[in-house]
């Protein structure tokens, strides 16, 4: 292991609440319920991407472009605010840069979300790399392109970086890179739990684990 590459929402930030709380309140300002499958279907989904499928799917009359902007109306404050790390991750980063480890972040979030936190909890500097929603020509977490695409910024090969992934989708794009994957339990897939560990090649439930 050469490169350790976190994805950020849910695995490193415990900010899965927020967006339940924005899906919640766009359908219900449209009159309806979260669907069932809507998490699922956009979880790996970049910010356009998934505003593109909202819109498509549920016949939004809204652009777009106003659908994002709602989105990050109601979501920046959280992450500019009051979104934080999970226990004992400052640790574990510290712990990396000791040992002379690359440290990449490959999230389908934009980086008015992340970087706000990182720069908050003092530990920005610590990465070397980024890859997220934000770059173009990039697909979304149903491939590996974002986590080869950090491995690259890392100059790093695929097989020598580690990364760690809280929802199934991101965890098997990136074995089908050739990296090692570590599940991150996040509360969001409580249900699902079980069937992540089996699709990594290990797992933790906080990073006190590690």
């Amino acid at each position: 292991m050469k490169a350790v590459i976190f994805d950020f929402d849910g695995t490193i930030a415990d900010s899965t609440y927020v967006w339940n709380k924005v899906d919640r309140d766009f359908f219900a300002r449209r009159g309806m319920e979260v669907p069932d499958d809507y998490v699922d279907a956009i979880s790996t989904m970049s910010f356009y991407n998934g505003a593109v499928y909202t819109k498509e799917k549920y016949n939004i009359k809204e652009s777009v472009g106003d659908i994002m902007e709602e989105w990050n109306t109601h979501a920046l404050k959280e992450y500019e605010n009051n979104v934080v790390l999970k226990p004992y991750v400052k640790n574990y980063i510290y712990k990396l840069r000791q040992q002379g480890i690359k440290i990449g972040l490959a999230t389908a979030s934009n980086p008015e979300f992340y970087l706000p936190v990182l720069r908050r909890e003092g530990i920005m500097s610590f990465f070397d790399a980024f890859a997220d929603g934000s770059d173009k020509n990039v697909r979304n977490k149903d491939f590996p392109d974002i986590y080869l695409l950090c491995a690259e910024r890392l100059k790093t090969k695929p097989h020598c970086c580690r990364v760690y992934e809280d929802v199934i989708k991101g965890i098997l794009s990136a074995k089908s890179a050739g990296m090692e994957v570590i599940a991150v339990y996040d509360k969001a897939n409580d249900c699902k739990w079980e069937e992540i560990k089996a699709a990594a090649d290990g797992f933790i439930t906080d990073f006190s684990n590690i």
